[in-house]
């Protein structure tokens, strides 16, 4: 069992931003006793100009260490050069001036015989200036399908370095493990999971959230990032589809979503704290997950699917490789006919699965039942 070690994770969120799978494991990892630094995914210096809420690191690009909880400290690193997906030469500016964070935030802890955590390839050229004692890469995307100022080849170059480096490899889905599979023959699979007690709160009754309060009924609902992954057209059919209907989102925008901002039946309410997820879960109908159908979402395991299951939501999604295996309790739509379909047939009634096996599988899939798959990882390491 991972207990009383040191790990430095360099994670692909912000740990204050949207609680997915890195939080919900060094979490866990911080409360038995492990002591985390979580690294937040560097900035570059052009990103400000596409997100003005990073334009405060303009004026403060070097690095900073904050506690977050008991055994865990976040590292917000110096602002990077751009670009570093796309030159080689570049990224390895830019993971030297990483290291040189790391290894202060390290010194200032007392790390010693770290076990180096990672999500990010280009972290593949961090490796030979830092100390440690073992080295984790968990892949929960296919890096080189997303989109922006990337080099697929020069990203898949990275993650073969890191990959062929890695004492555990972990992949969420099952395309991610052929994938890693292909450079390190001991990669296995870990999807992702729920925090079950937490989410299982909205299926108690309770208060409404106040934003939530005199909106029309029923409430179609979404929870996640609205990112350029996510089916933003088919959204806007459903609401236009369902016009009694009030079709709430909860996230933040990282695409233009100008077209549901319009809609007079769509609430935008931004990000909410993970902590507060559960009332507004409780007042929801029916729950969507409407990815894109891409390259890079062939190989999304989505938390989302089972947040909303341990809830007791009845959920309609999108046709993805790795929700198909849930179809028994999943409404599982090939386009948008069936889609608006399957909402408005869950919304009357028509459509329903059983509420305890709903349940069942979301229990079944929790972040401690993963996090026993991890440990016995570690334990057969090389």
């Amino acid at each position: 069992m991972l207990q009383d070690r040191d790990i430095i994770c360099i994670g692909p969120t912000d740990w204050s931003g949207v609680w997915a799978r890195p939080q919900q494991l060094m979490g866990r990892l911080a409360a038995r006793g492990n002591r985390i630094l979580y690294v937040d995914p560097p900035v570059t210096a052009l990103a400000p100009l596409k997100v003005p809420a990073l334009r405060q690191r303009w004026l403060s690009p070097g690095s900073r260490l904050r506690p977050a909880q008991e055994n865990l400290w976040v590292l917000e690193p110096p602002l990077f050069l751009p670009f570093g997906n796309r030159y080689r030469a570049l990224n390895k500016m830019n993971q030297g001036l990483l290291a040189q964070a790391i290894k202060a935030a390290e010194k200032r802890l007392g790390l010693r015989n770290v076990i180096l955590w990672t999500y990010l390839p280009g972290t593949s050229d961090l490796l030979g200036s830092l100390r440690y004692e073992s080295l984790c890469y968990d892949c929960v995307d296919d890096h080189s399908a997303f989109t922006g100022l990337l080099d697929p080849a020069v990203v898949r170059a990275m993650e073969d370095d890191l990959l062929r480096r890695a004492d555990v490899a972990l992949a969420t889905a099952e395309r991610l493990l052929q994938r890693c599979l292909e450079v390190n023959p001991r990669a296995i699979l870990v999807p992702n999971a729920v925090d079950f007690e937490h989410l299982s709160a909205a299926r108690r009754p309770g208060p409404l959230p106040v934003q939530l309060s005199g909106l029309p009924r029923p409430i179609i609902g979404f929870v996640g990032a609205l990112g350029d992954w996510i089916d933003l057209p088919l959204l806007a059919r459903v609401a236009r589809e369902n016009p009694q209907a009030s079709l709430v989102l909860i996230g933040p925008a990282l695409t233009d979503v100008d077209l549901l901002a319009k809609m007079p039946n769509v609430r935008l309410l931004g990000p909410k704290p993970y902590r507060d997820l559960p009332p507004y879960l409780r007042a929801f109908d029916v729950c969507l997950n409407p990815f894109r159908l891409n390259e890079l979402t062939a190989s999304v395991n989505p938390i989302k699917l089972y947040e909303y299951l341990a809830a007791g939501k009845e959920v309609v999604s999108t046709n993805l490789p790795e929700v198909r295996a849930f179809s028994n309790t999943v409404f599982v739509a090939e386009d948008a006919d069936e889609f608006t379909a399957a909402v408005q047939g869950v919304l009357s009634g028509r459509l329903k699965h059983p509420l305890e096996e709903r349940v069942e599988v979301a229990r079944a899939n929790s972040w401690e039942e993963r996090l026993q798959r991890i440990d016995e990882a570690f334990a057969h390491a090389r």
